[in-house]
């Protein structure tokens, strides 16, 4: 049988893709644009009452899945590596609960599951259409998907007409696939915030933290967003890229000569990468683009390997930052934001890195302007995403602290003049009882 037939003879519908999914497995969807359609996973959902004891594992899930109401989970046991705006109640409704990993051993932590709670996994994705050798491409979400298909996962793919092909550890042969299911959907494309005047001047102070051949790593958000801008209309030249997801405007910044990633040390003239979204214009750069590489983040925030280039530059935000430099960027308090994710891999990475920097921003304050994000201490119950000895720069809209050589003193004499004037004095004084002096 050739590529084609085995192809054909695998074509199925929604409600039969869902009939490989059994009792007692451990199901799981990728992070991002890989995620299956809604139709899929609803098809899942309504086996409900004939399916029993299934693990479902997801991490910042874009589609409004019905499997996530509360009647669907006394048949699917849910587990979440990463919340968003969509899924973060899952957290306070006790339909979900989290587990604390972080990106580069997400592959690490299934295969240590596995040894303990031993069960039959399926992992359901989008492809690329076959290419002339019988090969799918995972597109522009490899995030951890190859780490659980080469663990031996039964893997059922939507093919999609909308998501390329891409270079990298990216494609499989259709004879790996249990089902395709043929679907025609566009990419998730979520609007970018418009920047504050708080986010422009976080932005400013990051972008003067930058020099020639820095390697950057960014995410998603207001802030990145416009960093993206202040990069495109700066005299910055020779930047690589080096990051977990790909920054919002990289097309501008490779159009204009900013980012050419010719001075990297590992994959020269090469971005890497594990997942994006973006715009269908990032999408459409991102595509078929030999000067780009998708891995999954067991490899692209590898500390090893991050470590190894030179100016690494890491810029994450955060929730809340305590006086001597502790780090919550993904709850409030027991309230579940987001998930770990790649920051305390980059932190790591650029602090390793010969001339490498790890930049922590967030505006000074929330809830307008009634709450510190500077605090004396993090919010009871808060979750610790990087250790105060990993902090390095802290910037907010009122300056820059430099934390990585300070004792805790000088520590928190550095983040009370980047906090807002109003909270200063309260911050003084906590800070005197806290640290005696």
């Amino acid at each position: 049988m050739n590529w084609r037939d085995e192809y054909r003879s695998k074509l199925c519908s929604h409600k039969e893709a869902a009939k490989v999914v059994k009792s007692g497995d451990r199901m799981a969807t990728p992070l991002g644009l890989g995620q299956p359609t809604t139709a899929m996973m609803d098809a899942v959902a309504d086996r409900k009452d004939e399916l029993k004891n299934v693990q479902y594992i997801s991490a910042l899930v874009f589609h409004p899945y019905k499997i996530f109401a509360p009647e669907y989970k006394e048949c699917f046991d849910m587990m979440c590596g990463f919340y968003n705006v969509l899924t973060m109640g899952q957290h306070e409704e006790g339909i979900s609960t989290f587990v604390p990993i972080q990106s580069s051993t997400v592959g690490a932590w299934q295969k240590r599951r596995q040894e303990i709670d031993p069960r039959r996994t399926v992992i359901f994705t989008q492809v690329s259409p076959p290419d002339d050798h019988g090969h799918v491409s995972l597109g522009l979400d490899l995030f951890f998907t190859p780490d659980i298909i080469d663990q031996g996962a039964v893997v059922v793919a939507e093919v999609n007409p909308k998501m390329p092909h891409t270079y990298g550890n990216s494609h499989y042969h259709v004879s790996r696939f249990e089902k395709f299911v043929e679907v025609d959907e566009p990419l998730f494309s979520p609007p970018l915030p418009e920047p504050s005047e708080v986010h422009k001047k976080i932005a400013a102070n990051v972008v003067s933290l930058l020099r020639d051949r820095d390697c950057i790593q960014v995410g998603i958000g207001a802030v990145p967003g416009q960093i993206s801008k202040l990069l495109a209309d700066s005299d910055l030249k020779d930047l690589g890229i080096h990051t977990e997801m790909a920054p919002q405007g990289t097309h501008l910044l490779v159009d204009k000569g900013i980012v050419t990633c010719k001075y990297k040390k590992t994959h020269p003239n090469r971005m890497v990468m594990a997942f994006t979204i973006g715009d269908q214009e990032l999408y459409d750069f991102l595509g078929n683009n030999p000067m780009v590489e998708f891995h999954c983040a067991s490899y692209s925030n590898s500390i090893s390997l991050v470590s190894q280039e030179k100016n690494v530059v890491a810029i994450n935000g955060a929730v809340e930052i305590d006086l001597v430099g502790t780090i919550a960027s993904e709850s409030f308090g027991d309230s579940m934001r987001s998930g770990t994710g790649g920051q305390l891999d980059f932190m790591i990475g650029s602090f390793w890195s010969e001339g490498g920097r790890a930049i922590t921003i967030l505006p000074s304050t929330a809830h307008n302007g009634t709450v510190s994000r500077i605090v004396p201490y993090l919010t009871e119950g808060a979750r610790v995403t990087v250790p105060r000895h990993y902090a390095q720069y802290v910037v907010t809209e009122w300056g820059i602290a430099n934390l990585a050589p300070l004792n805790e003193r000088e520590r928190a004499l550095a983040l009370i003049e980047i906090a807002h004037p109003k909270f200063r004095e309260s911050l003084l004084e906590a800070a005197r009882k806290r640290l005696r002096f």
